[in-house]
């Protein structure tokens, strides 16, 4: 497999809570920043979060956030599920500043996740504006 190829993988043996975001800290630690920041901004969470692991810390992507999160659970425990719904074929590990090959998104409305190449799935977490279709149609993100 080439590493451009737009690969998705459905896990539909993964679901996390959809109050992950909040139980990791993610949410108050951007809204901590909005405020040091002096802002005046509320973060209002999105539907889709991307995760991966650099170093063996979880690292947490929607909008324009990434946030290095501590390894708490159920989150910590994605790595090994992963290796064991997969057969050790896909991972979302890296070190250094190396990228891992894969993201998980999570669709905070049911819990449900997959797997998305990394170029592919961390354009999708960031994406703030809504998609150009082919002819210029909008529609969204």
């Amino acid at each position: 497999m080439h590493t451009t190829d737009n690969v998705l993988v459905p896990l539909p043996g993964l679901m996390l809570p959809p109050d992950l975001p909040w139980r990791t800290e993610f949410v108050a630690l951007v809204q901590e920043h909005l405020l040091r920041m002096g802002s005046g901004q509320v973060f209002e969470p999105p539907r889709f979060f991307g995760y991966y692991f650099k170093d063996g810390d979880p690292v947490a992507v929607a909008g324009p956030w990434t946030v290095l999160l501590d390894p708490v659970a159920p989150l910590i425990n994605v790595p090994d599920s992963l290796d064991m719904l997969t057969h050790g074929q896909f991972d979302v590990m890296t070190t250094g500043t190396e990228e891992p090959d894969f993201v998980l998104i999570h669709d905070r409305r049911d819990g449900a996740c997959w797997l998305w190449r990394y170029r592919f799935g961390m354009r999708f977490v960031m994406a703030q504006d809504p998609m150009l279709e082919e002819g210029g149609d909008k529609r969204a993100a």
